[in-house]
């Protein structure tokens, strides 16, 4: 009997707590105004990242990035990188392009909250290889986690998603 209590003590106290929790969070809801100037900001970021891409602008492209340990990036070939790691294979895709165009076909932004954003998207993009070669990767899709630190908004986590390429080899 004494056991039947204690767990019934112990269902009641959890429940009791999710609840506050959840009461909490809720009263701490943003404003509209604050959800849509954290969208603008990040989509700001994000755009800013395209035009470093397609110019080959590496450095700055890698800036918008964590460099911390807790840093994950999964490639569309399904492999887990850290940092050190996406860096290298950003280096070696951007040091054999002339550049390349993008071109958004959908976006989606969610605002978890003042210092975490989920951004969606996809598009077509064509790249333009030092050897002549053009490489088109169509509906190309990326899922970015983006936190505010220190101010700014950087990529704690990514995700890109592909079919295989099109290679057009020069003539």
């Amino acid at each position: 009997m004494t056991s039947s209590i204690y767990r019934t003590t112990v269902l009641l106290i959890f429940t009791s707590t999710i609840l506050l929790s959840c009461l909490s969070h809720n009263s701490n809801q943003m404003t509209e105004a604050e959800t849509h100037n954290i969208e603008k900001n990040v989509k700001a970021v994000f755009d800013k990242m395209f035009e470093y891409s397609e110019g080959a602008k590496l450095d700055l492209f890698l800036s918008c990035y964590d460099t911390s340990s807790d840093f994950l990036h999964i490639s569309s070939d399904g492999t887990m990188r850290n940092y050190e790691e996406y860096k290298k294979i950003c280096a070696e895709y951007y040091n054999s392009i002339t550049g390349q165009k993008i071109v958004t076909i959908r976006e989606k932004i969610h605002v978890i909250d003042t210092d975490l954003v989920v951004l969606g998207w996809t598009g077509n993009i064509v790249a333009h290889f030092k050897n002549g070669d053009t490489m088109i990767m169509n509906n190309y899709s990326i899922s970015s986690v983006f936190k505010k630190i220190d101010g700014k908004w950087i990529i704690i986590h990514s995700h890109e998603s592909a079919l295989p390429p099109e290679i057009i080899k020069k003539g």
